[in-house]
């Protein structure tokens, strides 16, 4: 028991304790429907009854919820949950113990600390130090044994292969690769020193262990720099998506993701899910990796979010290279952020699920979406995120496809994200909303979220948490709207409803700037559609020379030790 077991808060207390404004707990109330119940007691003065809440429920509550970065005090750590604030003001001892070890670790003492290590190794090694010490206890016994077993610093290669197997314990065969580089170049790296901090760090809740393990993939994004592009999507964007594919979660079992990168969009949309179904078991996730590494740090970040039974596979950077799509009766939810504007390949394995038309072969978009699509349960949903091409590209194979998915009812929304999102590139972003076809469509929902967010860092726009919850609204009030059989009257300059009709004048262009640009005034002239395409294909074509650079000089500068 806390010291707090019998106190019971109004939701003003909530506020105040939590640090939010008064309205933000009405609205989570609202909003969760497993926001801990009120219980009617006695006023203090006799005057009638009021409705408080029990301080232990807010609390656990308020522990799955992070403070945005940019509503952090200036003391807070990244991670900082609701429920610090609200325990701290409560008198309780604040979490944190391990999530500031991790932070110390992989922050200033990193150079110290990781030797000949690269960043990405060192980097591995503590994301897999959290992973051991969270779920795999024993394992974690064993590796800590042996760092305290000498007085004196040694090079840790028993350690690495106690690490390498207690990971292997838990997410099955298939990961040595990922120490190998580990056991090789261990030179002065402090291994004993590092697992020796992190054991000292004390008990941690399930929740802490996984917030130490986002802050590291955050951390080696921004280290790692342009080489870790294939591996994170942003939290904005993961965040807006958990919450997009989270209604009607009582009838969700299952959850797919086809290119599981490190496993962040599909432990969130997991997450949302079971938090919408009340208590109940969680839904099967799944999902398809390419590559040892990220497959290996997505089933370490599912296990840390109570997902320790994630199917996870190999995969391929296009699904007809041969990711098939599942018999019936497919998946409940679908989420993805696949490669961008990635090739097909030249003899393609797996086509059967090019339900509208073969793609072009210089680009995978429309291979991805038609993959997602017939990967849909009946009344099954997705969102996928998508490069802003993809949704004008005048490209006469995937205009072909684009007015497929429309008639065929298979689109349901598209929402044009903010630029800098990613930390490797500038590109803009459109999250596509998509359904099991119902054979015939009638209207799209368009959302220009484009000048939402600010700039968090020089190079990197990030949404507060106000802003992602505007746009989810613009989607929930556009359902509720058609579920009442009334127009959708929209927000101007932010969303509309778009007529099957009018979608076909256009050409099937399905740009949210398009359909939104005529009905409001803007500081962002409106451009033909044919000269965004040539614009757009001209920048990817830019991209990928800047990629191929990139990786040349990252190539030469691995050469030198750099």
């Amino acid at each position: 028991m806390s010291d707090f077991d019998d106190v019971l808060v109004s939701r003003a207390d909530i506020a105040r304790r939590a640090g939010v404004r008064r309205p933000a707990v009405t609205n989570w109330e609202r909003r969760h429907q497993n926001f801990p119940g009120p219980v009617v007691v006695e006023r203090a003065d006799g005057l009638g009854e009021i409705e408080v809440f029990r301080a232990p429920e807010v609390l656990e509550w308020l522990e799955r919820r992070t403070v945005p970065a940019n509503a952090r005090r200036s003391d807070e750590p990244a991670g900082t949950t609701y429920g610090d604030r609200f325990r701290a003001s409560l008198g309780g001892t604040r979490t944190g113990a391990l999530l500031k070890a991790v932070q110390h670790l992989g922050g200033p003492e990193a150079e110290r600390f990781r030797g000949e290590l690269s960043v990405a190794e060192y980097v591995t090694m503590l994301l897999s130090l959290v992973y051991v010490r969270g779920c795999r206890p024993d394992g974690w016994t064993r590796v800590t044994a042996e760092a305290n077993r000498y007085p004196v610093p040694h090079s840790g290669e028993l350690l690495v292969r106690l690490l390498a197997k207690a990971v292997e314990q838990g997410l099955g065969p298939g990961h040595d690769e990922l120490f190998l580089a580990l056991s090789r170049k261990l030179g002065d790296s402090r291994v004993a020193d590092t697992i020796r901090l992190l054991d000292e760090a004390g008990p941690a809740q399930r929740t802490e262990y996984a917030q130490a393990f986002e802050w590291l993939l955050a951390r080696y994004g921004e280290l790692a720099g342009r080489t870790a592009g294939d591996f994170f999507t942003p939290r904005a964007a993961v965040d807006l998506v958990s919450k997009l594919v989270a209604g009607e979660a009582q009838g969700v079992g299952s959850v797919h993701d086809p290119f599981v990168r490190a496993g962040e969009l599909l432990s969130a949309a997991s997450g949302a899910v079971a938090e919408g179904r009340q208590g109940t078991c969680p839904p099967e996730a799944s999902g398809a990796g390419v590559g040892e590494y990220p497959l290996a740090l997505a089933g370490m970040n599912l296990a840390l979010h109570g997902l320790s039974h994630s199917d996870l596979r190999p995969g391929h950077t296009a699904p007809s290279a041969g990711l098939g799509p599942p018999g019936p009766p497919g998946f409940d939810r679908v989420v993805a952020n696949p490669p961008f504007n990635a090739r097909l390949p030249e003899h393609p394995v797996a086509s059967g699920h090019w339900l509208y038309g073969q793609p072009p072969r210089h680009n995978a978009n429309f291979d991805w979406l038609q993959y997602v699509v017939a990967s849909l349960a009946p009344g099954g949903r997705a969102a996928v995120l998508m490069p802003d091409i993809a949704a004008f590209s005048s490209n006469p194979s995937e205009r072909r496809i684009r007015s497929g998915m429309v008639e065929d009812g298979a689109v349901e929304a598209l929402i044009a994200l903010p630029p800098q999102l990613f930390t490797t590139t500038s590109i803009s972003v459109t999250i596509w909303l998509l359904r099991h076809p119902r054979g015939s469509g009638d209207e799209v929902l368009f959302v220009d979220a484009r000048r939402f967010g600010s700039m968090v860092s020089r190079v990197q726009r990030a949404l507060a948490e106000d802003e992602t919850e505007s746009i989810f609204r613009e989607y929930e009030s556009w359902k509720a709207a058609r579920t009442a059989g009334r127009p959708y009257p929209g927000t101007p300059g932010v969303s509309r409803a778009v007529s099957l009709a009018e979608i076909r004048e256009r050409d099937y262009t399905l740009s949210p700037s398009v359909h939104l640009s005529s009905n409001v005034p803007s500081d962002v002239q409106s451009a033909d559609p044919r000269e965004l395409n040539a614009l757009a294909v001209r920048l990817a074509e830019l991209h990928g020379r800047a990629r191929d650079a990139d990786a040349a000089v990252d190539e030469l500068l691995r050469r030198y030790g750099l």
